[in-house]
Parts: structure tokens; C-alpha cells; sequence
């Protein structure tokens, strides 16, 4: 949303200096962390229960998700784009994922789709499905890690993290990890996309990335110089985003409600919040409600996370961390912080 000058955080330790000079391995934990451990969709407890399986399925997340925010990220750099091009790679990212990798687009027995997989399935995809979970990789696989990088490490922003042979390993990874989520999901549910769904996903990503490298650099950009969203209002547009868009997709599968109906109501509401953030969260000095918006994401996903293990809330650790995380940003951003060098200077982004 903006670029901000690096500047002393409140909050430092052995751990943070060691991800200042890591900046990757600060990615690495932002992503996969927060769209599969957070979510229990990836559970971390499966470290003790299968630790062989723990392993390769974080080689696999790692491989994906760390991968792709890296290349997103350097895009975005290299190219000289804003938030808008990063919206459009990370959509081509959730469709390298779900569609090549994990086929949860098309699939109709796949258990994370549940109801989805068949209400709205046209043409072999899972439109509603789709549409929901697109935006979440946009937002929380893609949209958070980058942003949440910059806030805690802000030594990082404006500087490329990975070099020629970099990017080339993280395309590698990419498509490493992908071929084997395919080639698992093939061995447990027999299930291949076809070839004119494997083209349509090639020719979608294909376009996505197009689209991102000839947007211009301010499409997205924060209308006015000043923000007129106050934190908590950030904080509640954050939180209830993915919670409203959930009860729309989910909430209608046995009704005669016709699926491109919620699929519109769902983009219309995706579009209400992405202008009301457009024009009220500034170009300048808007760090503290950044931090908030993000919280208020964090909130949700935690809260979601917890409702599906409450039998045995292992995610509980996983949730105070990012709690503590977000109080220390808040802290170390709070507009009435008055330690010195924290008064940041933003210049358009």
C-alpha cells in the first residue's frame, strides 16, 4: 500500500535480529504459517502423530507458498508495480495451487470443498469454491506475508531478497511442489482435471501474469494522501471480510439460490471493501492501520482455526504468537508511541 523508511522497532531480541538478517526465513514462517498452520488446514500437531507426513507436507507448503509470495514480491520490485499487480499474481498463485496442485477447483470429491464441491460446479470447476478461495490466497497467502514483512522488518522494503539464481530456484520449487501435490492427490483420489482444464489453468495464469506486468503501478493505489479510516474501523473491515464472504458461499448450497447469484454478492462485497480501503487508508503515515487490517485477518483465521480442533485446541500456541506479534507491531507503530525514530515518512507506493 505504501513504502516506508526502515526505522527502529521497541520490540528486538536474539530471534529478531537473527530475522533481520534473514529476511527469507522471516517469509518462510509468515508463509505457510498463517494460511495452513494457523487454519489447522496443514496441523502442526501431526508433527508428533506422523512426523514423516509433517515434514513432507511443510517441504511442500514451504516449497509453494514461501516460493511463490518470494516471486510475487520481486515482481512486484523489478517491475515497478503497486498492490494491484501483487492482487492479480496472487490470483495466478491460487490457481497454480488449487487447480495444478491440490485440483480442489475441479475436483467435486474433495474434502476441503465440502458442500462447494458440487454446488456450483459448471463446466468441471467449482465456481463458488473458486471464488472464495482465490481471495483467500490473494489475501492470506500472498496480500499478508509481503505485508507483514515489510511492517516487521522494514530494513526489507524496496530491497530485492532473491537474485537471478534465486528466482530460478523459486520457480523450480514451485513447480517441484506442485507436481507433487499432484501426483499425491492422483494416488489418493485418482482424480485428473483433463486436458482442457489443465490448458484453461495454464491460459488463466497465463493472463493474470500479463495482466500484472502491464496494469500501471498506481492501479490500486490509496486515493488521498491521508487516511480517514481510523484503526478500528480497520480492524473490523479485516475481521469481518472472510467471515461475510463464508456465510455467502456456504450458507445458500441447499437452497434454490442460483450459484452465480453468490458468486456475484461475493465480488460485489469483495469490491465494497477493496474501494472503502482504496479511498480511506491513506498514502502516507498509515502503518498503525495496516497493522490493524492485518490483526483484524489474523483474528478471523485464528478464530476459525480454533473452531475446527475446539475437541483439542492444539492451535492455541499458534494463536498466542500471532497475537504477540500484532500487539508488538501495534506497539511498535502506535501513533502515541513516543520513542524516538518512530515517526515513519511514507512516500507513494
Amino acid at each position: 500500500m505504501a513504502r516506508v523508511s526502515p526505522r527502529r522497532h521497541s520490540w528486538s531480541g536474539a530471534f529478531v535480529q537473527f530475522l533481520k538478517a534473514h529476511p527469507i526465513l522471516c517469509l518462510a514462517i509468515l508463509t505457510p504459517g498463517i494460511p495452513e498452520y494457523l487454519s489447522t488446514s496443514s496441523p502442526w500437531i501431526a508433527l508428533f502423530a506422523n512426523p514423516i507426513g509433517f515434514f513432507l507436507s511443510l517441504a511442500i507448503n514451504v516449497g509453494q507458498y514461501t516460493a511463490g509470495a518470494l516471486l510475487i514480491r520481486e515482481a512486484m520490485l523489478r517491475w515497478g508495480k503497486g498492490w494491484g499487480s501483487v492482487f492479480l499474481l496472487g490470483a495466478a498463485y491460487a490457481i497454480t495451487e488449487e487447480g495444478l496442485g491440490d485440483n480442489t477447483l475441479f475436483n467435486t470429491t474433495h474434502n476441503t470443498d465440502g458442500a462447494l464441491g458440487i454446488y456450483g460446479h459448471f463446466v468441471g470447476v467449482s465456481w463458488v469454491w473458486a471464488n472464495g478461495v482465490v481471495l483467500f490466497h490473494v489475501i492470506y497467502s500472498i496480500g499478508l506475508p509481503i505485508l507483514l514483512l515489510g511492517l516487521a522488518l522494514p530494513e526489507t522494503r524496496g530491497r530485492s531478497l532473491l537474485g537471478s539464481r534465486g528466482i530460478l530456484a523459486c520457480l523450480g520449487s514451485l513447480t517441484l511442489a506442485t507436481l507433487v501435490e499432484t501426483l499425491l492427490v492422483w494416488s489418493t483420489d485418482h482424480f485428473w482435471m483433463g486436458t482442457a482444464l489443465l490448458l484453461g489453468s495454464f491460459a488463466a495464469i497465463a493472463v493474470l501474469v500479463l495482466l500484472a506486468y502491464r496494469v500501471p503501478a498506481d492501479w490500486w493505489r490509496p486515493r488521498d494522501e491521508r487516511s480517514t479510516l481510523s484503526s478500528r474501523q480497520c480492524l473490523g473491515l479485516g475481521l469481518l471480510l472472510f467471515p461475510s464472504t463464508f456465510i455467502l458461499e456456504y450458507g445458500f448450497t441447499a437452497t434454490a439460490v442460483p450459484a452465480g447469484a453468490i458468486i456475484l454478492a461475493c465480488l460485489a462485497l469483495t469490491g465494497i471493501f477493496l474501494e472503502i480501503l482504496r479511498r480511506g487508508i491513506g498514502r502516507r503515515e498509515n502503518e498503525y492501520l495496516l497493522v490493524n487490517l492485518a490483526f483484524g485477518f489474523l483474528i478471523w483465521q485464528a478464530a476459525f482455526g480454533l473452531l475446527l480442533t475446539i475437541l483439542l485446541p492444539y492451535t492455541i500456541p499458534l494463536i498466542l504468537i500471532t497475537i504477540y506479534f500484532c500487539l508488538q507491531l501495534r506497539r511498535a507503530y502506535s501513533p502515541r508511541s513516543t520513542s524516538p525514530g518512530l515517526a515513519p515518512t511514507i512516500s507513494a507506493g
